[in-house]
């Protein structure tokens, strides 16, 4: 693992539970929070079990603000509160409102279509005079995590979290093409032998917009990332390296060399100019394995020249060069397509499995992504319009929309806010809608996969019997050069003990740390709250 570098005002760490991404606050001024060193409860609340209080007065968190809420799930009769109504940083239980959302918009058997069509007759020798288009739908995962039972593949730690976790993110052994390679079959199966004109790829679903360290996109080959594994030598040699994907669109090159196992772990992954990848820095003996990726500078053009490899894989030739800029000029007008001119088509999964694989391991493109969906859905293009379609789907559950802040799907903003006892009654309407059953099978289980793997150990009372969504902060403080945790959040479901079904959110802000990874004692302080709510109730 890293440590939080520089811990500069700038400089935050975020974590889904068990993943990690660097992201960045553009220097806004973080809110205030009222503290307290001792809890208070609500008038009306059941008094917090003793083994709580406990947990939550050590001194470590005595500049803390903690915000609890547990509620009987079907009739929503709170059972401990404490702050409830006090806003926190979101963090990543704010995916829980878009990805409910997107839900609500979509229903859980959607499925992305992604066409591929050609702009011409085939000839009697198999030539293609004109263009072969592949349109873009905003399928996220292009069938390069899709599991032959027909699920989206997840690890606990994703590749996203590479850059932060490079000894803990680890891949899914799905191939990243094989919804490319499905697709270049069915063309070469329409006929088509030769590309006399070109390869593009429409991504006009909606305008590409750069956000935080990534691009988000219509277009999504393995989340537009080079995956690169490194494995060390003997001390003094060069360590191994291999990537995926592998493609005329990126030179990679290596400087990595193999230390000694007392030295520190150090990579860095920079482009020194375009279409060249150059990782450098030193990986220890003792680790047997480091993942890092570098983001795509053009998702488009990458998609291009991946499919034409594909293509070529089956035996397709294309006259047109297969690395450079996407020749989107050429593109017929919007809607113009016609069905008879369709050669390939790739479905994806039902679109609960996407809403899975965001939950499980707290996918941040993807729900960011989220937004820009129910953007599409109401017949709009951009984030904004997204955004906006969140509060009319709330007041449809009979929440309060001002009771929320939202900036983003991800929860990587400092205005995404709300209160333990909002994100509660968000849980509690949506066990009420037809596609409950895909957002509660998205959620981590606790002790058993996804980003809540190691949130309590394989002997928990409570491992496997609640299902939620974390979310974690962790910023610099400047002056003292330490971390500070800015929020760590666990909502979801809970069996207790008795078989009663419970809600709970559990929220904590303004922790101190000595080390960025002290917050994982945060994390297991909160699963062992969530113990005591399964075995007293």
């Amino acid at each position: 693992m890293f440590p939080l570098r520089g811990l500069s005002r700038r400089a935050m760490v975020r974590l889904g539970g068990g993943g990690l991404a660097s992201a960045f606050a553009s220097g806004r001024v973080a809110p205030t929070v009222a503290q307290s060193a001792t809890p208070v409860a609500s008038p009306a609340a059941t008094a917090l079990p003793a083994a709580i209080t406990q947990i939550i007065a050590q001194p470590k968190y005595a500049f803390a603000q903690w915000g609890i809420h547990v509620a009987d799930r079907q009739t929503g009769q709170p059972i401990y509160d404490l702050h409830s109504d006090q806003r926190f940083l979101g963090a990543s239980t704010t995916k829980l409102f878009p990805a409910a959302a997107a839900l609500a918009a979509y229903g859980s058997d959607y499925r992305f279509e992604t066409p591929i069509y050609r702009t011409s007759a085939v000839g009697a020798d198999g030539t293609l005079a004109g263009n072969l288009i592949l349109v873009a739908s905003g399928d996220p995962t292009m069938g390069g995590r899709t599991t032959p039972d027909g699920q989206i593949a997840y690890t606990p730690f994703d590749h996203i979290y590479a850059n932060v976790f490079p000894t803990l993110a680890t891949l899914t052994p799905e191939n990243p093409l094989a919804g490319l390679d499905d697709l270049a079959r069915q063309v070469a199966a329409a006929g088509i032998r030769r590309v006399a004109g070109d390869v593009i790829v429409d991504a006009r679903l909606f305008p590409a917009m750069e956000k935080d360290d990534y691009i988000l996109t219509p277009i999504w080959i393995n989340d537009n990332l080079i995956d690169l594994s490194l494995t060390p030598g003997a001390a003094g040699d060069p360590a191994t390296m291999s990537w995926r994907p592998q493609t005329a669109a990126y030179r990679v090159q290596s400087d990595v060399r193999t230390v000694a196992a007392s030295e520190a772990l150090n990579l860095s992954v920079t482009s020194p100019s375009p279409g060249v990848i150059a990782v450098t820095g030193q990986l220890p003996v003792n680790v047997p394995y480091a993942l890092q990726t570098f983001q795509v500078a053009d998702p488009p053009a990458f998609a291009r020249t991946l499919l034409i490899e594909a293509l070529a894989r089956v035996g397709v030739t294309v006259a047109a060069s297969a690395v450079g800029p996407n020749p989107d000029a050429k593109l017929p007008p919007p809607g113009s397509y016609a069905a008879a001119d369709r050669v390939a088509l790739l479905t994806s999964p039902p679109f609960a499995q996407n809403i899975k694989l965001i939950l499980k391991v707290s996918m941040n493109q993807h729900a960011d992504l989220l937004i820009f969906l129910l953007a599409l859905k109401h017949g709009e293009q951009t984030f904004d319009a997204g955004l906006a379609q969140i509060p009319p789907f709330l007041r449809r559950l009979g929440l309060d929309p001002d009771l929320v802040s939202l900036s983003d799907g991800r929860g990587n903003e400092y205005t995404d806010l709300f209160s333990p006892r909002t994100v509660s009654r968000l849980l509690q309407a949506m066990a009420t809608q037809s596609d409950f059953p895909a957002y509660f099978d998205a959620l981590p289980i606790l002790g058993v996969d996804g980003s809540e793997i190691d949130t309590v150990g394989p002997t928990s009372p409570v491992r496997g019997k609640a299902f939620a969504k974390s979310g974690t902060t962790v910023a610099g403080d400047v002056m003292n050069q330490r971390p500070l945790t800015m929020v760590r959040a666990l909502a979801g479901y809970l069996t207790a003990s008795s078989g009663r079904e419970l809600i709970f959110a559990l929220y904590v802000s303004d922790v101190p740390l000595t080390d960025p990874l002290d917050v994982l004692t945060v994390i297991k302080a909160q699963g062992s709250i969530a113990e005591v709510i399964y075995q007293q109730n």
